[in-house]
Formats: C-alpha cells, sequence, structure tokens
C-alpha cells in the first residue's frame, strides 16, 4: 500500500492540504536534519500505519513527487486532510493508534442526514485502503474505499483543486488525474497472488461503480483488452494446432480451456450486449467448433468431437456462429450413434456374417453370441429396441442354418440311409433350436424359433421311435419313413423351409 504508507505528503509530515509555503519549508527543515543524521516526527505521522522512512533520499523523492500540480493532486487524494472538526477528532484518534474507532467516528457522521463533509469520506477512504492492506487483499474493505473515493473524484473533484491547490489548476489536466488514479488501483489489486477480484482484477471494474463513467469505460479498457488479446492469442496457438494435424493437442483441447475463464468474466463485466464480448466469444466458440469437425472429419474420432461439439455449446456465442455449432452438433450425435452401435454390436455383426457350416460351429456360435448379448444387455438393459433387435438377428442366423441342416439331413438320408446320422443330426438340431428361446426375442422371432421347434421335435421324437423299433423290423425294411407318418415328415419338412423363406 505504498500510496498510503508512503505517500510524500506523510514523508514530509503534512496534510493533503498543506500550502506551497509549507511544503517548500518542511522540505528545507527534513532534508537540513537528514544532513545531520537527526530525526524529526510529527503528530500526524500515525506509526500505527508502518515505519516510516525520512532519509535524504526518501525526503528529495516526496519533493519531486508533489513539484508539478498534477502530482500533488493526484497524490492528496491518498491521505489524510483535515477538512473540520470531526476530521481533526479523527485524526487525532488515529494518530493514538485507534484505527477502528477513527473510522467509526467518520462512519457516524456520513451516516446522519444533513450535509457532509467530502473530506469524511476521503480521509475515510485512506484509511480502509489501509485495512484492506495485509498478506491477503480484504476485498470488503477495499470495496468500501473504492466507493468513498470514487464519490470524491467524481463530485468533488473541483473541491479537491481548491483545497489542494488553491484553486489554481494550471498545469492540471484532469482526465489525466482519474486515469492515473485507476491505473495506481488496478496495478495495486494486481499486486495480490489470491486476487480477489479474479485473474487480471478483471472484477474491479464493478467496484468502480461510484467513479465517473469515463474512468470505468478507461478501467474496463485497460483491464479487459489485455484479456481480449490473450484470448485471441489461444485461437491462434489453437489454429496453428489444428493446421498442424496435432491429436494430442486436440486431445487436451488445443489448450483453449486455459482461457475459458477470461471468457465468463468478460460476459459478466461487459454483458451479452456488448460487442466487444460478443466478437470475442463468437471467436472462442468458433475456434472450438472447428476442433470438433477437426476430430471428426481428420481423426474419425466421434467421441473427441462430441466431447469438442458440447463444449463450444455450453460456451456464449451469437447469431451465425451459435447455428453453425447446433448444426455440426447434429451431425456429430449422428456418427457418435453409429460410433457406439460399431462399439456396442461391432463384435457380434462381424459373428453374424461367418458362415456356418457344422453344428458344432453353430453351437460355438451361439455361446459366443450368448456371451456378448449379455455384455450389451449389462449396459443398455433388457429392453433396448437395438438389443433386442440384434439379439433376434443372431437367433435367426442360427436357425436359418438348423432349418437347412434338417432340410439337408432329409436329402442325405434318401441317398444313404443312414439312420443314426440322421437321427443324431435331428436331435443335436433339436438342442439347438431350442437353446435359442434362451435369448431375449422380439415377438415374431420368438414365434419363428417357437413353430420350427414344434417341427424338429416331432420329426426327433419320431426317430427315436423308429430307432427303437428298428431291430424288430423285418430285414426287407430298410426305411426308417416305414415308422414314421408321412403326413408328418412332409409338414415338417414344408414349414421349415416356408418359415426359413418367411
Amino acid at each position: 500500500m505504498e500510496l498510503v504508507l508512503n505517500n510524500p505528503f506523510r514523508v514530509l509530515g503534512l496534510p493533503a492540504t498543506a500550502s506551497t509555503r509549507d511544503i517548500t519549508k518542511r522540505i528545507s527543515d527534513l532534508e537540513t536534519f537528514a544532513e545531520l543524521g537527526k530525526e524529526k516526527t510529527y503528530l500526524h505521522d500515525f506509526a500505527g500505519l508502518g515505519a516510516l522512512d525520512r532519509g535524504l533520499e526518501a525526503v528529495k523523492d516526496a519533493a519531486r513527487k508533489i513539484e508539478q500540480a498534477e502530482g500533488r493532486l493526484f497524490h492528496s487524494f491518498f491521505w489524510f486532510r483535515a477538512g473540520d472538526t470531526v476530521d481533526e477528532l479523527a485524526l487525532d484518534t488515529l494518530a493514538a493508534g485507534n484505527i477502528d474507532e477513527a473510522v467509526e467516528l467518520w462512519d457516524r457522521q456520513l451516516g446522519k442526514k444533513g450535509t457532509k463533509k467530502y473530506t469524511w469520506r476521503l480521509n475515510r477512504s485512506v484509511i480502509r485502503l489501509v485495512k484492506a492492506h495485509g498478506q491477503t487483499l480484504n476485498k470488503e474493505e477495499m470495496d468500501e474505499a473504492l466507493e468513498d473515493l470514487g464519490f470524491v473524484i467524481d463530485d468533488d473533484l473541483d473541491n479537491s483543486i481548491q483545497e489542494v491547490l488553491a484553486g489554481n489548476e494550471s498545469g492540471v489536466n484532469r482526465e489525466s488525474v482519474w486515469r492515473r488514479v485507476v491505473d495506481e488501483l488496478v496495478v495495486l489489486v494486481q499486486s495480490y497472488s489470491n486476487n480477489p477480484y479474479g485473474k487480471n482484477s478483471v472484477r474491479i471494474v464493478e467496484s468502480l461503480w461510484s467513479f465517473p463513467s469515463e474512468a470505468r469505460e478507461y478501467a474496463s479498457s485497460k483491464i479487459l483488452n489485455p484479456l481480449i488479446e490473450e484470448i485471441n492469442e489461444a485461437i491462434k496457438v489453437s489454429e496453428d494446432l489444428r493446421a498442424n494435424d496435432d491429436l494430442e493437442a486436440l486431445k487436451v483441447k488445443n489448450r483453449l480451456d486455459e482461457v475459458e475463464k477470461l471468457v465468463w468474466d468478460l460476459k459478466e463485466i461487459l454483458g451479452d450486449d456488448d460487442i466487444r464480448f460478443q466478437t470475442v466469444a463468437n471467436a472462442f466458440a468458433d475456434e472450438v467448433c472447428s476442433c470438433a469437425v477437426k476430430a471428426l472429419n481428420d481423426f474419425k474420432n466421434p467421441k473427441l468431437s462430441m466431447v469438442l461439439i458440447q463444449w463450444a455449446e455450453s460456451l456464449p456465442s451469437f447469431s451465425r456462429i451459435k447455428s453453425r455449432i447446433e448444426e455440426n452438433k447434429e451431425t456429430i450425435q449422428e456418427w457418435v450413434e453409429e460410433d457406439e452401435e460399431d462399439e456396442m454390436f461391432g463384435e457380434i455383426v462381424k459373428k453374424l456374417k461367418v458362415n456356418v457350416y457344422t453344428l458344432t460351429q453353430a453351437a460355438n456360435m451361439f455361446e459366443d453370441l450368448r456371451r456378448l448379448l449379455g455384455q450389451v444387455k449389462a449396459k443398455v438393459g433388457g429392453g433396448d429396441k437395438r438389443y433386442l433387435k440384434i439379439s433376434s438377428a443372431c437367433a435367426h442366423h442360427i436357425l436359418g442354418f438348423l432349418i437347412d441342416t434338417v432340410n439337408s439331413a432329409q436329402e442325405t438320408f434318401d441317398k444313404s440311409k443312414n439312420l443314426s446320422n440322421l437321427q443324431s443330426t435331428i436331435s443335436d438340431s433339436t438342442k439347438l433350436t431350442r437353446k435359442l428361446l434362451l435369448l431375449d426375442l422380439d415377438v415374431e422371432t420368438r414365434s419363428r424359433v417357437n413353430k420350427n421347434l414344434e417341427t424338429i421335435e416331432g420329426i426327433d421324437t419320431q426317430l427315436t421311435v423308429a430307432m427303437t423299433a428298428k431291430p424288430n423290423q423285418s430285414d426287407s425294411t430298410n426305411n426308417i419313413f416305414d415308422q414314421i407318418p408321412g403326413w408328418v415328415w412332409l409338414a415338417g419338412i414344408v414349414l421349415l423351409i416356408s418359415m426359413c423363406s418367411g
């Protein structure tokens, strides 16, 4: 808090309203004391504010700072003025080391109705600046100090010029004075690592509400322009990373997230209607959208693309850019859904493309498909339409092979008359068809499996009867179909074929 603790008026031991003559004389006296190595103290040194250097160099530096009228007026805003008896009493209390009591005196006077002395506000702002200072910045005290100081600069600048400069405004640029005040305040709050006003002190603009509107706009530009520049630089870095096809950088958002908070800070300070904010916000969101498109088109990574486009959608954006983000999200969503289905059902689809040639292969395939379907069900639930569709497709695939196998077995038996082979094939086909009902199936598929199972089971039963009766047959009877009613066999075969083709 150098503005107060090493204020040139404090070094000289004078009030901010001291005359030029008093200032000149005090400088001369202190230089003499300093050269003689003697220390000099004054009533309003306010030892409670901290150590005070009155060495020769410190005195000369103080004299230089208030040599010109503008510098003198500027530093007067950060030191005390004895405007009336209230100020005198409060300053005496402060000199006795009772800081809080002094503040309470000014608080009580400013809380009363009627005319208020502007020096009460100014003096209170100075002591609150001191109270705000510490290892961490006390935002509450700082805000109170800024409020008081803003009112003084906005409403009572004429009074200050009159009392500090005896009304002589020669060499004073009013705009330069309040710009300098704002500059120093911004530098002050930015010096704290744990800045309660946010990165780059962006929120201090809100706390300058009592300052002239021009001062607030100046503070806004001073603080916000570097932030806008930082965001634009981050966008440029991201553009270069995209151009270089850097996938690893894209996975960490091309480091754009490092400046995202600045975008929200700007929104809070400037508001959605501010053209500066709209411009930088659109540029940032558009770059994030471009990263999402890059992830999809060049790297075929729908998941990463969705993460990025959802981020872009969550950012503030306007007009054409907002529409562009929405349109791209729809496209990316379609890719993501396809990618999810690929990931979820891809292994199953691969197996369904494999031709089946033996019952053993079909049985193994069933077990593999059942295991994979179980994994999918655990993720999406048995009621998921996609799951039910793929599970039914698995049943159709194996059932189709079984139908072909049963029909082929008849044709083979007609030629070979090998009853054991036929019975074994039909029996294994029956068992595997029955297992298909263990899968989650839609109504149509379950009906188809049941009907074909009924037919195959019927054939299997007749074959079992025939196999049992065979030893009792005469040697001249070799055809198993002599033991099976013709209508059963023919009905079974016809049904199997029709269901397969249906």
